[in-house]
């Protein structure tokens, strides 16, 4: 008896044991992060979907997608130099505030290509230039956009990825009320409910790009204000690693950023309520899909570290995903409709027209776990091109196939090609990235960087 208490406190205490390696606590606060943010934006899609018409919502997210894939082509790929080269650094300061000089530029040039593309092509996005208070809420909602993923990835390259998560929380704090006070005010005098709901979105983006800036991050890093540096050279070492990773992430993102505006373009009156509905299906769902990328992610950054044991820290990755995923996918199976009830009051809509493709998108969650493993690979290694190659595939399936399903099927026809797009990728993954880390040994490192 007393032995086999013993070898449940022994395994008690070794389980404990793994969790406090950084490897987990970071993976831990990663997935938290993930978790709260997600949760808070469910609760935030249920009021707004009560308070809101259908088409507000479906106008309102096809904008703020498409602001949020300009933001990502501002990033230039820094996020993951960051987490690759910022450990090494001696002058950390510096390396983050010129990343944040360089992507501020960057989004500001962007944003105003993007208007300047709506004011010549109309789309169904072009009643932003209606009323001034719209470009202006834009360009705010893509610095936060751009400015917020610079910081949060410092600090999962500082091992504190615990501050990514105060953000988050502080975002979903802020926009659930923003919400309904912009709908009984602000979004009534202007006679228009789909900028409610941007505005909601923004400016608790904003809020919470400025907390974690002014005042979380100052406590990982000493000495830490946010300034503009404009010594851009000091970058260039990073350029070519970083590049490729910014092509690989603009082609990916492309998959997913701008699914919105094709609901809008393909299905005409009807585009504007399918997009509400399938955005609220893609938001539950990537409550899974969290689970694998916070872990690797978390892998990534103990990677990047030196003497790590890659092995190791690989195989736990994949055992803390496993475990969170399986039941994860069984759940939201049998109970999507049910939560779906959740939004749009006493109207179904919502789960009328979006639980088949919330139990369609659930399942892109499991090839993303070979895709996730198999990338931190490349990446670990300094290799981009398979990057760009396998998120072009997934992209072009995602989008392509998306455009045909979407006049045959519907939403449910596009959450399909959103899961063979990922999974078609995961051979090519496969073949680029199978051998060990012994089998395979790393590219050469760049010249050391950054330093004053």
């Amino acid at each position: 008896m007393g032995n086999g208490r013993n070898g449940v406190n022994d395994l008690i205490g070794k389980l404990w044991g793994e969790a406090k390696t950084p490897l987990y606590r970071n993976a831990i606060f990663l997935m938290a992060n993930s978790v709260v943010g997600q949760g808070l934006a469910f609760f935030f899609w249920v009021i707004v979907a009560r308070v809101y018409a259908e088409t507000d919502v479906g106008y309102a997210v096809a904008l703020f997608s498409t602001v949020n894939f300009v933001a990502g082509l501002a990033l230039l790929g820094q996020t993951f130099a960051l987490i690759r080269y910022l450990p090494e650094t001696e002058d950390r300061v510096g390396l983050i505030n010129t990343s944040l000089t360089l992507v501020g530029l960057t989004t500001i040039l962007l944003t105003g290509g993007l208007l300047l593309v709506l004011a010549l092509l109309g789309l169904d996005l072009g009643f932003v230039l209606e009323s001034p208070v719209y470009p202006v809420t834009i360009l705010a909602g893509a610095l936060a956009c751009s400015l917020g993923p610079i910081l949060d990835n410092a600090a999962i390259a500082l091992r504190r990825s615990d501050i990514a998560m105060w953000r988050t929380v502080a975002l979903g704090l802020v926009k659930i009320p923003l919400a309904v006070a912009i709908a009984l005010t602000l979004s009534t005098t202007l006679g228009v409910g789909r900028f409610g709901v941007f505005l909601a979105l923004v400016a608790s983006l904003v809020v919470s790009v400025l907390l974690e800036a002014l005042w979380l991050f100052p406590k990982v890093l000493a000495g830490y204000v946010p300034r503009i540096r404009t010594r851009f050279a000091r970058l260039r070492p990073l350029m070519r690693f970083s590049g490729g990773n910014y092509a690989a992430s603009v082609v990916g993102s492309a998959g997913n950023g701008l699914l919105p505006l094709l609901i809008l373009q393909v299905l005409g009156a009807a585009g504007a309520a399918n997009a509400a509905y399938f955005y609220v299906a893609s938001a539950v769902a990537a409550l899974l899909s969290v689970i694998s990328g916070s872990a690797f992610t978390s892998f990534y950054a103990e990677a990047s570290y030196g003497k790590a044991d890659r092995h190791r820290d690989e195989r736990r990755a994949l055992l803390l995903t496993l475990a969170l995923l399986i039941p994860g996918i069984a759940v939201f199976w049998i109970f999507a409709r049910f939560v779906l009830l959740l939004f749009g009051g006493a109207s179904q809509s919502y789960a009328d027209f979006a639980t088949d493709p919330l139990r369609i998108l659930t399942l892109a969650s499991i090839p993303a776990v070979a895709n996730n493993l198999l990338t931190t690979r490349v990446r670990v290694r300094r290799r981009t091109l398979p990057l760009i190659v396998g998120a072009a595939i997934t992209s072009g399936v995602t989008l392509g196939l998306g455009y045909v399903l979407l006049g045959s099927s519907g939403i449910t026809g596009l959450s399909i090609a959103c899961v063979v797009g990922a999974a078609v990728a995961t051979p090519y993954y496969w073949l680029v990235a199978r051998k060990s880390f012994e089998a395979e040994p790393l590219e050469p490192a760049e010249p050391a960087p950054l330093q004053p």
